[in-house]
């Protein structure tokens, strides 16, 4: 549980030393449940820090002792977790099948929680196929259900996705709104991994909207944010990004783009999330 927490505000390392002990103590005394707990938690780091390989050999093993175990609502959350795995590594197919899966077991048990987790997984694939319309209506479920069962987190992941989504629709005004709740969220969690993301998804929005040296601010938060909790961008991630802020880099100088992204990364976390709400929210 400790490892979890950690691994939720970024300190990967000691979640990591947590779970070895953990692990070790479950194996000791044969404890198979605590062991697929612990498995299930070590594969979502790896997955975090850009390890798909590990990330889907401790999933898969977490997976075998749930599945001996009956556990139905930690098979669909592995299921789950296993596409976002196919997901980061670019096989958007497997990443749908993965999540299609999840969310039939879920229906099955009336896991409403886990109903709009994979609603919300489903819509982020449709989202890289650039299905935009598809994907709208899936975070729109997903806030509603996480909303009804009180998981604020899962809420504003679903409204940063929802943001994006608005983004590419040219709702600029939606995605502006949806960005700064989740921003507010993220906050309240001391979510550094949720923020990053956030920070890229917002420079894209920065950029499409003429605001060039916000985009390059808000590139540089997240690259600051990306070395303190050691979870770098895949090469796609970083190709991808820097195609959808070209517009951007195309309306400065080197000099000018460089420093906004050096200011972005000087901030503190506290001063970077002043000045995103200060972009969602219109005032700079």
């Amino acid at each position: 549980a400790l490892a979890e927490i950690a691994r939720k505000q970024g300190r990967y390392d000691e979640a990591r030393r947590k779970l070895d002990s953990a692990t070790e103590t479950f194996r000791a005394v044969g404890n198979d449940e605590g062991l697929g707990i612990a498995l299930h938690v070590a594969g979502t780091i790896a997955a975090q820090r850009g390890e798909f390989g590990p990330a889907r050999e401790a999933y898969l093993a977490s997976l075998s002792i749930r599945e001996r175990l009956g556990d139905s609502a930690a098979l669909a959350s592995l299921h789950s977790n296993l596409a976002i795995v196919a997901q980061y590594s670019g096989d958007y197919a497997a990443s749908r099948q993965e999540n299609e899966r999840a969310l039939a077991i879920r229906t099955q048990i009336g896991d409403r929680w886990g109903i709009g987790v994979s609603e919300n997984n489903i819509g982020m694939v449709a989202l890289l196929e650039k299905k935009y319309a598809e994907a709208r209506p899936r975070f729109e479920e997903a806030i509603r259900l996480c909303q009804e069962v009180g998981d604020p987190w899962m809420v504003a992941l679903a409204r940063n996705n929802l943001g994006n989504a608005a983004r590419e629709l040219g709702d600029q005004q939606l995605a502006k709104e949806s960005y700064a709740a989740s921003l507010d969220t993220y906050r309240n969690n001391d979510d550094l991994w949720a923020l990053a993301y956030l920070f890229e998804d917002m420079a894209i929005l920065a950029a499409q909207v003429g605001s060039a040296a916000t985009t390059f601010e808000l590139f540089g938060i997240a690259e600051a944010l990306r070395d303190t909790i050691g979870s770098p961008r895949t090469t796609e991630q970083e190709s991808e990004l820097r195609e959808q802020v070209e517009s951007a880099r195309r309306s400065l100088t080197d000099a000018e783009a460089e420093d906004a992204r050096c200011r972005g990364r000087a901030w503190s976390t506290s001063e970077a999330i002043d000045h995103a709400l200060h972009f969602a929210r219109g005032t700079n």
